[in-house]
């Protein structure tokens, strides 16, 4: 049971459940170390998530949580569903989250650092940088369900959604953008100073124009549930507007 000062909620951080069937699960007492049995009355959900790690239990509400929007929308998400899909009670999606927007929020900054890990895994700057960008590129289209490309199919989405319904969101969805542009703007840099890219246009010009491409072939893609505009902006960014020139004019 709780010892002096403890909360049931804080003990049983998984298992804090509506009043249902009766459970019997082991206990071990932190004070005496004596193992005890504990009755319960809670869901089926919950004994499912019993024994996962608090963060554990977090990362897995935050990802089906991102299927859910991708596949219905924030607005198409009932809490309940998100509830019945995660497998979790309404107590514990409230020990993570205080509502349903503050969840859409953590939703953004998990899937950013996520897309962000991934990403720079993938890539070396002592080699061909442009040529690298333009192959992750190509094979986060053809995977589909990717980090980097579904972080931003989630902006996208969300932008058009709810984008304006609040500060929190707006906020999260700027704080995301920029965060995107500016690792783009790097991207860029690099290239440039490997003169495969354009030098004209500065690398925050170039990182507005790609991820603005990209946003727009994102809707396009979505509305005629086809990946050509996407593979279409690709190659008309890296065969036609992003390369330097060749080394000869460039000499002239």
């Amino acid at each position: 049971m709780p010892g002096p000062g403890r909360s049931r909620k804080t003990c049983y951080h998984c298992i804090a459940a509506p009043i249902t069937p009766l459970t019997i699960l082991p206990f071990i007492s932190r004070s005496s170390g004596v193992k005890l049995t504990v009755y319960f009355r809670t869901t089926g959900l919950d004994v499912m998530t019993r024994g996962r790690k608090p963060e554990h239990c977090r990362s897995h509400i935050l990802e089906m949580g991102m299927e859910l929007f991708d596949r219905n929308g924030y607005h198409g998400t009932g809490l309940k569903e998100i509830l019945e899909t995660c497998q979790v009670s309404r107590g514990s999606f409230y020990n993570f989250f205080g509502s349903k927007e503050e969840f859409a929020v953590e939703i953004i900054r998990y899937y950013q650092e996520q897309a962000f890990d991934h990403w720079s895994l993938q890539l070396d700057p002592e080699c061909d940088y442009a040529a690298q960008l333009r192959r992750q590129i190509e094979t986060e289209i053809d995977q589909g369900r990717a980090h980097c490309f579904r972080m931003g199919s989630l902006l996208v989405n969300l932008s058009g959604e709810i984008g304006a319904a609040s500060d929190a969101f707006r906020n999260a969805i700027a704080a995301a953008t920029e965060r995107l542009l500016d690792a783009i703007e790097n991207d860029m840099r690099i290239c440039q100073r490997q003169g495969t890219v354009r030098s004209d246009l500065n690398p925050r010009e170039l990182a507005e124009l790609i991820w603005n491409s990209w946003q727009g072939a994102l809707l396009r893609m979505q509305v005629e549930d086809s990946t050509e505009p996407l593979r279409t902006m690709v190659r008309m960014l890296w065969e036609h507007l992003l390369p330097a020139p060749n080394r000869t004019l460039e000499g002239s």
